[in-house]
């Protein structure tokens, strides 16, 4: 949450400092629904939006969307006075909307913009590192070959930029950790002109047509899971994502990011944080699978996001060698 805050926003969370820190609260919560409701309400929001419209069902509950509001109107001022420069993900995409300065930029735009960077940089990035983490505790030999790769980049033990960019195997394994554990089951995108759908066999006579604002679900995990796509699906195997093996698939084949002009707008980000996260914690120890951790792993029912219920624990084994 610091890093996000830091970098999106040029803020200091103190998540770490301060066990009550507000951004982090409110992150939690946003993120974390405690109730039926809070996660009836965001099903919703993301697959009914109408009916969700209709109800009143906002996505973001009022109090945080008060306190969010606030919270950029008055990262906004201080960029507009001159008081904070950064070169930061909010002045991005605020000069882009404004079209440095020339024009003025609505309200509601800039705040949905800021809550993808939020979600991008926050719980999807935790949610990919524990799931990571998981899944090296649980493939010793992947392990085994990351730590490898670590050793050989790191410079005089210090993780530098160039050590990150070396990390090539670790990456590899961070894909195909998001192809098993994507952060949700479906993507939802609405059809911008009329489009047929192919046969999908040679007996198909029948052609399906989707009309302009038609919204298309695209079962995300299914393609993931297609064993004529990924054989053998449920083996955790990074080398899926070598250059060459992933000429021999569709380019639309992983989809943990979506894909397009409408790809996730905080991927880089995310994974970079995320891979310097975990590097970082793999400099210094191997991981294991701890006894509290339920098996098989479930997901939670009381967050939108696929994330796992009751958690992941894993134990931290210092690297003594290191």
């Amino acid at each position: 949450i610091d890093s996000v805050a830091s970098c999106a926003f040029g803020i200091d969370a103190e998540s770490f400092s301060n066990p009550d820190a507000e951004f982090a609260r409110m992150g939690f919560e946003l993120f974390n629904a405690d109730s039926a409701i809070a996660w009836l309400r965001a099903m919703l929001a993301l697959f009914a939006p109408r009916l969700a419209s209709l109800l009143k069902l906002a996505f973001i509950p009022k109090h945080i969307d008060c306190w969010f509001r606030s919270l950029i109107e008055n990262v906004t001022n201080l960029r507009k006075d001159g008081k904070v420069q950064r070169r930061d993900l909010f002045q991005a995409i605020y000069d882009t909307l404004s079209q440095n300065g020339t024009v003025p930029v609505k309200s509601n735009e800039l705040i949905g913009h800021s809550v993808t960077f939020l979600t991008e940089g926050f719980e999807t990035s935790g949610t990919l590192m524990s799931y990571v983490l998981f899944e090296l505790a649980t493939n010793r030999e992947v392990q085994d070959r990351v730590l490898e790769e670590l050793d050989s980049a790191l410079e005089d033990g210090q993780l530098t930029d160039e050590a990150v960019q070396k990390l090539v195997y670790l990456e590899r394994a961070m894909y195909e950790t998001l192809r098993l554990h994507a952060a949700t089951l479906t993507l939802t995108k609405v059809c911008t002109k009329e489009y047929e759908l192919p046969a999908q066999y040679p007996t198909d006579r029948k052609r399906v047509r989707i009309q302009p604002g038609t919204a298309v679900i695209i079962p995300v995990y299914g393609i993931h899971y297609d064993p004529e796509i990924f054989p053998d699906p449920h083996r955790f195997e990074p080398d899926r994502f070598l250059e060459e093996n992933k000429k021999t698939r569709h380019r639309y084949a992983f989809l943990g990011f979506g894909e397009g002009p409408r790809i996730c707008l905080g991927m880089k980000f995310g994974m970079l944080q995320s891979k310097i996260g975990i590097a970082t914690l793999l400099s210094k120890y191997r991981v294991e699978l701890s006894p509290k951790q339920q098996m098989p792993l479930e997901v939670s029912k009381s967050t939108w996001l696929l994330a796992p219920k009751g958690g992941i624990w894993v134990r931290f084994v210092e690297r003594k060698n290191q």
